[in-house]
């Protein structure tokens, strides 16, 4: 059904439903933007997450001369749906949201909902560029990169000069390890990564369990995301494994999405037995000097200023993102509020008996 606002119409669709044409205007803008270069923004994300589980539309924004932009959203069940009340797509596997859109375009968050037929959409990671169309949120977050390209000296030599105890206690280790388990070997993109990226599910579910955090990959559709953009192969979305060992023992993996010369740190795991050695720190050195081999120029970190990614990144590029709810004034709206308000004490004092 389309709806006309103004000069402003929509359509929302299925994101299965979309024509190839709107599919190459969508993802033509990710490609000529640089801001909307995160593989979370390419429509082929959004597809494959619609592979993996329902509820994931797509408002599709037009005016007479044609598409101006698109606003992804799911719903994480049937009772939401009822309500209106979306979400991001992906939730907490994705890293970063919004309006894909060209530079000129305005729009209001009530607006926006309006032309989605939503009442409200909860988010996280909303990309800062996002006020620029008019779209805002609460509660920023420090999101962290490393810029590789565009450097007289590789990234690592950059870094010797600016924390040089760092990178000599990484040098360090990298000898330490190779003294009692054998040369390092890392493969920056594993050929055949079924079997590697299994383990590194099964891996990083176990570090979720030990440090007190759900295990994401206990969720069948979130484990089988990964297994599909594994195999998927595009210029603004694509997956990429890498592993990182010693002699024979594994230290570390990491599997992170691609979109041109940009790869989003993603999942990383390390062998907790050999934490001594630092080995996450080790596999990150690979990536850093390897990367532009493979035509990486840009490690997205994401959110979260980790000592590990202030050390590492030195406040190369930071950028924000926000959290927050826009809201339609409306009886569903102010249900959704409600029960969401319930949800949150409840899982605040589920967290305090656990304290």
């Amino acid at each position: 059904m389309r709806k006309a606002f103004g000069k402003l119409s929509s359509r929302v669709v299925a994101i299965t439903d979309l024509t190839a044409a709107e599919v190459a205007d969508w993802d033509g803008l990710c490609r000529t933007d640089h801001r909307l270069q995160s593989p979370f923004l390419s429509p082929y994300y959004s597809e494959a997450v619609a592979s993996v589980r329902q509820g994931v539309f797509v408002c599709v924004l037009c005016r007479s001369d044609g598409q101006v932009g698109f606003f992804p959203f799911q719903f994480r069940d049937r009772a939401h749906q009822l309500l209106g009340a979306a979400e991001r797509v992906g939730e907490s596997m994705t890293d970063l949201c919004g309006v894909v859109a060209a530079p000129e375009f305005r729009i209001e968050p009530r607006e926006l909902l309006a032309a989605a037929g939503l009442q409200s959409f909860y988010f996280t990671h909303l990309g800062e560029y996002q006020t620029n169309h008019g779209l805002g949120g609460e509660r920023p977050e420090m999101a962290l990169s490393l810029k590789l390209h565009g450097r007289p000296l590789r990234y690592w030599e950059h870094l010797r000069q600016v924390d040089r105890k760092l990178v000599t206690d990484t040098e360090r280790l990298e000898r330490q390890v190779e003294r009692d388990f054998g040369p390092l070997r890392f493969r920056l993109a594993e050929a055949n990564c079924n079997e590697r990226l299994e383990y590194l599910m099964r891996e990083k579910g176990r570090q979720y369990i030990r440090t007190g955090s759900r295990d994401i990959f206990a969720v069948p559709w979130k484990g089988a995301l990964l297994r599909h953009l594994a195999a998927f192969n595009h210029p603004t979305c694509s997956g990429l494994l890498s592993t990182l060992v010693a002699g024979d023992v594994w230290l570390a993996s990491h599997f992170g999405l691609r979109s041109g010369d940009l790869l989003h740190y993603w999942f990383p795991v390390y062998n907790y037995d050999l934490k001594r050695y630092s080995p996450g720190r080790l596999l990150m050195k690979q990536l850093i000097q390897c990367g532009p081999d493979l035509g990486i120029g840009l490690i997205d970190l994401g959110a979260g200023e980790s000592f590990a990614k202030r050390k590492l990144s030195h406040g190369d590029a930071a950028y924000r993102v926000y959290r927050g709810t826009w809201h339609r004034p409306g009886l569903r709206s102010l249900v959704y509020r409600a029960a969401r308000s319930l949800r949150w004490r409840l899982e605040a004092r589920a967290h305090g008996e656990k304290g």
